[in-house]
This record gives C-alpha cells, sequence and structure tokens, in this order.
C-alpha cells in the first residue's frame, strides 16, 4: 500500500491508459472467442490474446517502478528514470513476453475449461469433463511452478544491469531456494483478487451513480468505472507480485 500511493502517479497514468484500451477496444469490438454454433474462432481468439497483452503494457512502468523502489530506494517518477527509457524498455520486454505466454493461456482454458466449470458449478458432470478439469488443475500448478522458478528475472536484470548478462539457471536458482517462501505469496495474491473486486463493488455502484447524475450515460459511466477499478486492483496486485520477487532475490542476495 505504502509503493502504491509513493507511485501514484505512475498508477494514475497506468489506470488512465487502461480505461483509454478499454473505450477503444469496445468502439472497436472484435470477432468473438467463439461462432454462432460454438466452433472455435481463431481471429477471435487471436484478437482476444492480442487485447491481452495490450492490457499489460499499461503495467509495464508499474512493476518497473516497484521493483525500482524495492531493489534501490527510488520511488514514483523517479523510478523510471533511474536507467533510463532503455532500461525500463529492456524489463518490458520481460514482461510482455510473460503476457504473451499467460494470454495463450488464459485464452485456452476460456476454451477448454470454462463451459467444464459451469457445468461443475450446476452439477452436470460426467467422465471426460471431469478428467479435463483435473487436467487443467494440473496445469494451473505447472504455470505456477514455472512463475516461481523464473518470476525474479526482472528483480536479477535490473540489478545485473544488462539483459543479456542474466542467464537463466541463476534465475531458476533463486526460484528453487525461495520456492515455498514465493508460491504461498503469489497464491494469496491469486486468491484475494476476486475478494477485492467484490469489495468494491458496493463503491463502483456509488461512482456510476454520480456521474450518471452528472449527466454521462449509464453504460459510458459503468464501462470507464469498472476498468478504472480494475485497472487499479491489477496495480496492486502487480505491485504486491513485484514485491514479492525483490525479496526472494534480496533474501538469497543476502544468504550468498
Amino acid at each position: 500500500m505504502t509503493l502504491l500511493w509513493q507511485g501514484r502517479g505512475v498508477v494514475a497514468i497506468s489506470v488512465a491508459v487502461t480505461v483509454l484500451i478499454a473505450v477503444l477496444s469496445t468502439l472497436m469490438a472484435g470477432p468473438a472467442l467463439l461462432n454462432d454454433d460454438s466452433a472455435i474462432n481463431l481471429i477471435g481468439a487471436i484478437w482476444q490474446g492480442g487485447l491481452f497483452v495490450i492490457y499489460a503494457i499499461p503495467l509495464i512502468p508499474v512493476a518497473y517502478g516497484a521493483h525500482i523502489a524495492v531493489l534501490r530506494g527510488e520511488v514514483g517518477l523517479s523510478a523510471l528514470q533511474s536507467q533510463g527509457w532503455t532500461g525500463m524498455m529492456r524489463f518490458g520486454r520481460g514482461v510482455i513476453f510473460a503476457a504473451v505466454m499467460l494470454a495463450i493461456l488464459v485464452t485456452l482454458y476460456q476454451l477448454v475449461f470454462v463451459q467444464d466449470l459451469l457445468l461443475m458449478s450446476a452439477g452436470r458432470m460426467d467422465g471426460a469433463r471431469t478428467v479435463r478439469l483435473i487436467l487443467g488443475g494440473a496445469v494451473a500448478f505447472l504455470v505456477l511452478a514455472i512463475v516461481v522458478l523464473f518470476g525474479a528475472w526482472g528483480a536479477m536484470s535490473l540489478q545485473v544491469g544488462q539483459v543479456g548478462q542474466v542467464k537463466v539457471g541463476d534465475v531458476q536458482a533463486i526460484g528453487r531456494k525461495n520456492f515455498w517462501y514465493l508460491a504461498w505469496r503469489i497464491t494469496a495474491v491469486v486468491l484475494v483478487l476476486p475478494v477485492l473486486s467484490a469489495l468494491v463493488l458496493p463503491m463502483m455502484g456509488q461512482v456510476v451513480a454520480v456521474m450518471v447524475a452528472l449527466g454521462m450515460p449509464a453504460d459510458p459511466a459503468f464501462l470507464i468505472v469498472r476498468t478504472a477499478f480494475s485497472g487499479l486492483i491489477a496495480c496492486f496486485a502487480v505491485i504486491l507480485i513485484s514485491v514479492t520477487f525483490c525479496r526472494a532475490w534480496l533474501r538469497s542476495a543476502n544468504a550468498s
């Protein structure tokens, strides 16, 4: 929360850009993920994955600023300038790579597992769907393990100074040494996000009501408010994850 407040300028810009992306994506609505006959729409899947990556772009300065704040003590807009734009661009390439991988996984989950989850909640399951859900859970744990093992890349790249000098084995070693320290905390962040979303719903409704009273149509007001709150929660989650991985790096550095 301290870093969120200290970097409020960066967070505000990130949220504003996120709202702009949401408005533009609504005006230029892309193809659906599924066709009318429930068949997979490849163009729709690519569109959705690309939109996921685009939404990750405003979070790059937030993650970068949080890393710099923990590792070097600089906060806010000054943290973004600590290594110049080149440093943030190098860091951003890693974030985009991670976002692309997550976009592919999220799209696959929506295509393969969401329908099974809905049927399970309605009590309509069979053997094949149960097996798919078990496999989906196993894949989710595998993805968590990969994130834990390689998530310290950002902290290491900033400390080493050059992305090309960061060795995969060194990053993996940090992940192995701090595996459970990271796994429990990353899992907690993922689990707390729906709780935060539920907590802000009453506030969202009040803000939408005020905007409507001031003359804005209900649908645009709801879109802007919902996206702004979602962007703020995403910034908070990114800061939490960044701090966690930076502390893992510091734990390993101090131990050595």
